[in-house]
């Protein structure tokens, strides 16, 4: 094989204008790589804004450009530094940036990103947890004192990560008790999707608001994934956290993993963030917002407690590549913010 079929874009634009591309296969040019046939891909949120050209002021794109973090898949061959991967082992990885590409038939990684996937998951499964688990296990350890004992709501709790941080927080960190926000449709599927006895209390947002039934002062710890946070500072117990994984991190954060972002735009990131914190004070309230950091390490956590039944993933849907129109729908279901369950995945070995 020569070349490879890849979810590409020419310019900033909607899902619409991806395109099924052929490149040539990637080929490993650093001993520390390894070659990965990809088996599946999830979609993230951070894919569709890269597309459309929002973070552009961040990290400008060169086109054609590639897409996707999130993969699972099987090693291919590997540099000549590599001992811990051997070729046929099965494998997930949160793509670096300078790596993106997750929605193609092969990849290179470093080998120092990649991680063996969980035993007891489908490649489907392994592929949607890192972004997205990741992104809660880093929120939840920013709060400081941890969760042991606490009440912890999570918004939006059959999301990606609103699905990861339920569960990280009762099976991992060991909190009291866990409240979440769904729809109406998603309730009766809480318990079957993250399992029993992780959320203890399912509040319906289509008919209720969660201001009305948690009672003021009772919140440890909010986890924000829907960029509400503030409006339940009410509910927060003084000293607890609210940790944002929606709203704009500090321009200081930022600038750790995007450098060329101008000092301008980091200023008033900066600012913003200081009003968020400030506002919290008020309640005595901790605010933190979150910029991924992926890391190894942390993945083989993920890979640990999936194969103890800690951890479970939650997939909404799966289409295959060779379906491009079912693929451009799910792309544009996930930029429209459609509310699905779980995390989309992109089946790209059939």
């Amino acid at each position: 094989m020569s070349t490879i079929k890849a979810v590409t874009f020419n310019k900033y634009t909607k899902p619409d204008g991806f395109v099924l591309a052929d490149l040539p296969k990637p080929t490993i040019e650093r001993p520390e790589d390894v070659l990965i046939k990809v088996y599946a891909a999830s979609i993230n949120p951070v894919d569709v804004k890269r597309a459309n050209g929002t973070l552009k002021i961040f990290d400008p794109e060169k086109f054609p450009a590639r897409i996707g973090y999130d993969l699972a898949g099987v090693i291919e061959s590997v540099g000549d530094d590599v001992r811990e991967f051997k070729i046929g082992d099965e494998i997930f990885v949160r793509l670096a940036e300078d790596e993106r590409g997750a929605f193609q038939e092969y990849v290179v990684a470093s080998s120092k990103t990649v991680a063996l996937k969980p035993k007891n998951m489908t490649f489907e499964e392994a592929a949607s947890l890192p972004l997205a688990t990741l992104t809660s296990l880093q929120g939840l350890l920013a709060v400081k004192g941890g969760l042991q004992d606490k009440t912890v709501f999570v918004t939006g709790g059959l999301s990606g990560t609103g699905s990861a941080a339920c569960q990280l927080a009762k099976n991992v960190f060991g909190a009291a008790k866990v409240i979440t926000t769904v729809s109406t449709s998603k309730v009766a599927r809480v318990s079957e999707l993250v399992g029993e006895g992780v959320v203890d209390e399912v509040i319906d947002y289509k008919t209720t608001a969660a201001g009305k039934v948690i009672p003021k002062g009772s919140l440890d710890v909010v986890y924000d994934t829907v960029g509400e946070a503030l409006s339940y500072l009410h509910l927060m117990k003084p000293g607890g956290w609210i940790i944002s994984i929606i709203n704009l991190p500090s321009g200081q954060n930022l600038k750790g993993l995007f450098p060329s972002i101008p000092g301008w735009f980091c200023s008033m990131l900066d600012m913003a963030f200081k009003i968020s914190q400030y506002r919290a004070s008020r309640y005595r309230v901790n605010y933190d917002s979150v910029v991924l950091v992926p890391t190894k390490e942390q993945l083989l956590d993920l890979k640990q407690w999936a194969e103890e039944g800690k951890l479970k993933a939650v997939v909404g849907k799966v289409v295959p590549l060779s379906d491009f129109e079912g693929v451009k729908k799910a792309f544009t279901e996930i930029y429209e913010a459609k509310g699905l369950t779980g995390k989309t995945v992109i089946k790209i070995i059939e």
